[in-house]
């Protein structure tokens, strides 16, 4: 693994941490005074944004940019990139950005990300997702009362069919809240915690597995920290998307995400889970077959063969 940190190893974490945040005030013109520092001045709590990419250009400007316009502005943002050949570090850097340099896969590129963050909140964000502008602010709302928050996803283009499919698949999954919470058999993961919980999730997932993890990253995270607290709450109208666009593109990130899973089932420490959690359709409290059903129906369908090539290939 080759990693490169902020070196803060002359200066305490807490004296870091209010250095980062007069620099997060500078650069989104917001101000900040710590109460340990500036008696009688109220605090925000720090977030830190975790993003893990690799040739991510495409998509990664839109992702900073959403950042850069929330509403709650103290927020640090770290970039896990994993060998990028195109501009995203160049990107990364130009928004003012950590960046963390590794050769490991998406578990351990977010493991990384959430072992360099410095806030008390910590929100696993993709590159090619899109915040709503108060989507920072009305989760820590929640956060009074839940441990982990769930983001409602929403497709942002519907130009194409597998694009119209994914918009279905995902108001389907949203209107199943409850059913769609568990861990095993839901479909919603958690992607914004407290930072406690998170770490102590990564800290009962096995080291072997960091370095190769691609598929079923995210839902390991999830089902650890699950284990140690329920209470996982959902924001509405959370994030925007940006899908895969085309069948090609489909079948290509799925052939890869089944590839993928063959050393963690080999691995033999989530077996069960993996098994449980692959399967050809979406977990309902109903049968009755509406369009949305059926268009998420048909996605599982069609990522199915490429998924199961890679994994058996």
């Amino acid at each position: 693994m080759q990693c490169q940190f902020l070196n803060i190893s002359k200066i305490s974490r807490e004296l870091y941490r209010y250095i980062l945040l007069i620099h997060v005030s500078t650069t989104f013109k917001v101000y900040y005074h710590d109460e340990r520092i500036t008696e009688g001045l109220s605090m925000k709590p720090l977030v830190s944004i975790v993003i893990p990419t690799r040739n991510s250009s495409k998509t990664l400007e839109q992702c900073l940019s959403s950042i850069q316009k929330q509403s709650h502005q103290t927020i640090e943002t770290i970039i896990v990139d994993s060998k990028s050949t195109d501009d995203t570090i160049e990107i990364a850097t130009s928004r003012g950005c950590n960046v963390v340099s590794t050769d490991w896969k998406l578990l351990g590129a977010r493991y990384l990300g959430c072992k360099a963050a410095l806030g008390d909140y910590i929100l696993m964000l993709d590159s090619d997702q899109i915040l709503f502008q108060d989507s920072v602010e009305r989760s820590l709302r929640l956060f009074k009362t839940y441990d982990m928050l769930c983001l409602e996803e929403i497709s942002y283009h519907t130009r194409t069919l597998i694009e119209k499919m994914f918009a279905a698949d995902r108001r389907f999954v949203f209107r199943e809240i409850q059913k769609q919470l568990d861990p095993i058999y839901g479909t919603l993961l958690a992607r914004f915690f407290k930072r406690n919980l998170l770490l102590q999730a990564f800290e009962a997932i096995p080291k072997a597995l960091l370095p190769f993890v691609v598929a079923m990253d995210h839902e390991i995270i999830y089902y650890e920290a699950w284990k140690l607290s329920t209470k996982v709450g959902v924001l509405s109208t959370g994030v925007y998307h940006n899908e895969t666009s085309t069948l090609l593109e489909l079948w290509k990130k799925n052939f890869r995400y089944g590839r993928s899973t063959k050393p963690l089932l080999g691995n033999g420490y989530y077996n069960d889970f993996v098994r449980k959690r692959t399967r050809r359709f979406r977990n309902a409290s109903t049968r009755i077959i509406t369009a949305d059903r059926f268009m998420s129906s048909l996605l599982l369908s069609l990522k199915a063969p490429a998924y199961l090539l890679g994994q058996y290939l």
